[in-house]
């Protein structure tokens, strides 16, 4: 498991025990990246601690657990795999094996299940203490049914800070509802992912590590979020190829022909000068 050394040491992802809340961020902005990656995803991440953890909350129920709560379950899950971790690193270690994937679930059921009734148990004797009646109730957790095509955009997760931020949701519910319901937007989907996810993690790493960087980010992309719009009123296949060629057209537009025109016309007056 390679546990040792840094993975007792804090960083602003994870703690002593487990993922902190900027980790659950960071598996969220990950998550479409891992989709796509599988196995090498960890290998992309240098098999880290917090790669691995993410890991296994990609393949845990709760990962689709979507109430105000969320966060604070999946921080507790994680601290659960990262004993887990710890666990299979002695273990391996006493052996002389040298494994760099995430903990397997699947061997080890009756460590899991014993942990998640010591959990279950842990919170409701929590709910026992907060009640200030007699009787409890426990809601289940509604889960959400958690789309085919993934998450949502890493850098404008990483930019508004959540992929529950509107601007991410109008990303996802253009490339679920027009884009990926028609054959020329699937097509272009499939060429631009590729191009997409092979900068993007690296990017949303700067965001998160640079507020200022973060703050150009946003600044840098409101035009093209804003021109997405009109792609939402798409219906057909000859709508969004149209949509799509508008929409293109106006980001080189907007993102170089205004600013060489800007920077010609600076060039000329300062000739004239």
């Amino acid at each position: 498991m390679l546990l040792f050394g840094s993975a007792f040491a804090q960083t602003p992802f994870r703690d002593t025990a487990g993922l902190t809340k900027n980790g659950i961020e960071w598996c969220e902005e990950n998550y479409q990246l891992y989709k796509i990656m599988g196995k090498d995803f960890f290998e992309h991440h240098k098999h880290s601690i917090e790669s691995r953890l993410c890991g296994n909350l990609y393949n845990d129920d709760l990962w689709a657990y979507s109430e105000h709560d969320r966060y604070q379950k999946l921080i507790e899950q994680s601290r659960m795999y990262y004993n887990l971790e710890i666990q299979e690193s002695v273990e391996e270690s006493k052996e002389g094996i040298v494994d760099t994937n995430p903990v397997n679930v699947k061997e080890i059921p009756q460590e899991i299940e014993q942990q998640k009734k010591e959990q279950q148990q842990k919170e409701l004797n929590e709910s026992n203490i907060e009640s200030k009646s007699e009787e409890v109730i426990i809601e289940s957790p509604q889960i959400e049914e958690v789309n085919s095509e993934g998450g949502g955009c890493l850098i404008a997760t990483a930019t508004y800070g959540t992929e529950l931020a509107p601007q991410v949701q109008l990303l996802r519910e253009i490339r679920d509802n027009q884009l990926m319901n028609t054959h020329s937007g699937a097509s272009f989907m499939a060429g631009f992912n590729q191009f997409y996810y092979s900068f993007s993690p690296i990017v949303a790493d700067m965001e998160r590590e640079n507020p200022v960087f973060k703050e150009a980010v946003k600044i840098g992309i409101t035009p093209l979020l804003s021109s997405l719009v009109i792609l939402s009123h798409a219906e057909s296949e000859s709508e969004v190829l149209g949509y799509g060629i508008d929409v293109i057209l106006m980001n080189v537009g907007m993102y170089f022909v205004a600013p060489a025109l800007l920077f010609y016309g600076f060039q000329k007056r300062k000739d004239q000068i």
